[in-house]
């Protein structure tokens, strides 16, 4: 299929043939993209807003200065798609394959990933402000510098996560899986207080 057109709004544009097709500059408001083929889409400055993902191929996708805010991703394969500059507020995924995804200069405000798989991800320097990771699985990621104020960690997998410089809640990462993961001074102090402990010089 070849779009014509520069705004879509209400389409249903489910099970369509978007392959290796550039879609910069688009807009798509409240658009259903169920079961379509959008692997190796390029994206630049393009919208999507309130949008459906349902069982969608955008695997080997690349995506630079777009939004996809408040949009809906089911089923989805996003495995080896890379992300630079995009804001995704608001968006959730659900039962997505996210191997070997890149994400870089992102803002995932309020983005819903509860029980999603990233292990060993890049989430180095992201806005995670308020995100729902509740028993997201992050074994091995690099979330140096992200910001997770607000994050909910519940359950979360954060063993031998690289943490530091990460901002985050006091009591942020108490329901967290933690072992192996590396923290900095600052953030250790935070978490010994919201586990009811003090940190003190060693005695005489």
């Amino acid at each position: 299929m070849r779009l014509t057109q520069r705004s879509y709004v209400d389409e249903d544009l489910s099970e369509v043939d978007l392959a290796d097709a550039d879609l910069g500059g688009l807009e798509f408001v409240r658009c259903d993209f169920s079961g379509a083929s959008l692997a190796r889409v390029r994206t630049r400055g393009t919208a999507f807003t309130d949008c459906v993902f349902h069982g969608v191929e955008l695997y080997d996708s690349e995506h630079r200065a777009s939004s996809f805010v408040t949009c809906t991703f089911t089923d989805a394969s996003l495995a080896g798609a890379a992300l630079h500059g995009c804001r995704l507020t608001g968006s959730s995924w659900t039962d997505c394959r996210l191997r070997a995804l890149t994400v870089r200069d992102c803002d995932l405000t309020l983005v819903g990933l509860a029980g999603e798989r990233l292990p060993g991800t890049d989430l180095s320097h992201l806005r995670l402000r308020e995100a729902n990771l509740t028993g997201a699985v992050l074994t091995g990621c690099d979330l140096r510098g992200a910001d997770l104020t607000g994050a909910r960690l519940g359950r979360a997998d954060l063993r031998r996560a690289d943490l530091r410089g990460a901002l985050t809640d006091a009591g942020g990462w108490v329901a967290a899986q933690l072992t192996g993961a590396v923290i900095d001074l600052d953030q250790a102090a935070r978490f010994a207080a919201a586990h009811g402990l003090t940190l003190a010089p060693p005695g005489d």
